[in-house]
């Protein structure tokens, strides 16, 4: 079989989860069988990442919804070089990404789904019935997203694959020296214990459930939460942490290597509102980190029995478990072996790279090799 030409579509490049499960794959991809590019409507800090990984990069700049001159410049795009495989992430890529292809004439389309949203939106799932003929694949990165979206598609259970999110665990592990480092640097002493969280300042990732957890918490002095990420809530998060005097709580803003934060901190809140995935939990249970997050779709499926798990929207829940870990060092640490375990069994990044490279292998096997429309 000749080389197989995939372009990996998304919304935008900023540094976020699905974002990066595209830099992973586009970068560990097998380059003796996989040509691949990435076309993102808007550009972001992870387009840098993906061209010093000697990956091609088209960012289109979108700014409204009827931009159609950056709509012809996407056919053009699709249409040469030859694409065999074009593979879309987030619903806005593949609502543009579809027609383009198939304007283009790019024979097959497959779909990663990254979320269970609870939000409902209906035409998501019209759009997802109205252009299943076109798409040879919805790859769901959790059996909770693949249950969720068939659910509200009723589209045949073949449609749907599953290939969950995968770790770099040659890069996220527990790291004794790194520990004691990142500690100095945050201004953590011994006995302190540090709360970390990792992911975008947006209501889904339930933000504000963890402030007022931490308003609750303020008389624990030992207790000190380190919120690394950026977002829309950012103001929000400053106001209410400096009305309420929260002066053990800190705006990290975007860290990076996240695994400095993780391997400082002695648990992981994730009170999301719902997720797909729940991919800094994994990471963070890579690193040996407890975990304390919410039962919701994905990450209930993800921390499975290596965390404690909490209702959404429940900042008193939340803040009793961190109290729980906090006073229990054994529960702790039999949390972060059992994570490190889950994550080495069942989210392995070389797992997830060899699930697409066969996926993408086998459409073009079921097609008699067929590269082009007729």
């Amino acid at each position: 079989m000749s080389v197989i030409r995939i372009c990996q579509m998304i919304t935008e490049l900023r540094p976020a989860g699905a974002e990066r499960c595209v830099y992973e794959l586009a970068t560990r991809l097998d380059k003796s069988r996989f040509d691949v590019r990435v076309v993102a409507l808007r550009s972001g800090s992870v387009a840098d990442d993906l061209r010093a990984g000697g990956i091609r990069v088209d960012t289109l700049d979108v700014r409204g919804r009827c931009d159609v001159a950056k709509l012809v410049r996407l056919v053009s795009l699709l249409s040469g070089p030859r694409i065999d495989i074009l593979h879309t992430h987030l619903f806005h890529a593949d609502l543009v990404g579809k027609p383009a292809a198939a304007a283009a004439g790019v024979p097959h389309v497959v779909n990663t789904i990254h979320v269970a949203e609870a939000r409902h939106r209906p035409w998501q799932f019209a759009w997802a019935r109205l252009s299943s003929a076109y798409c040879r694949k919805m790859i769901c990165v959790s059996q909770a997203v693949a249950d969720f979206h068939r659910a509200r598609t009723g589209l045949a259970r073949d449609k749907y694959e599953v290939i969950p999110n995968g770790i770099a665990t040659e890069s996220f592990f527990p790291d004794a020296d790194a520990r004691i480092a990142a500690r100095r640097e945050l201004g953590l002493v011994g006995g302190d214990f540090a709360v970390a969280f990792a992911g975008r300042l947006d209501p889904q990732k339930g933000l504000a459930v963890l402030l007022e957890a931490a308003r609750l918490l303020a008389d624990q002095r030992d207790v000190h939460v380190l919120l690394a990420g950026q977002g829309p809530l950012e103001a929000f998060a400053r106001e209410f942490i400096k009305r309420h005097c929260l002066s053990r709580v800190r705006l990290l803003g975007f860290v990076r290597p996240v695994q400095n934060l993780y391997n400082a901190a002695d648990v992981l809140a994730m009170p999301s509102r719902w997720e797909g995935f729940g991919l800094s939990a994994a990471e963070a249970m890579s690193c040996g980190l407890a975990v304390v997050a919410t039962k919701v779709a994905g990450l209930a499926e993800v921390v499975g029995d290596a965390g404690v798990l909490v209702p959404p929207d429940d900042p008193h829940a939340l803040a009793k478990a961190l109290i729980h870990l906090r006073d229990d060092e054994q529960l702790r640490k039999e949390l972060a072996s059992r994570g490190r375990a889950r994550v080495a069994s069942c989210y392995q990044i070389q797992a997830n790279v060899v699930a697409h490279q066969r996926l993408y292998e086998r459409i073009i096997e079921s097609s008699g090799g067929s590269r082009r429309q007729r």
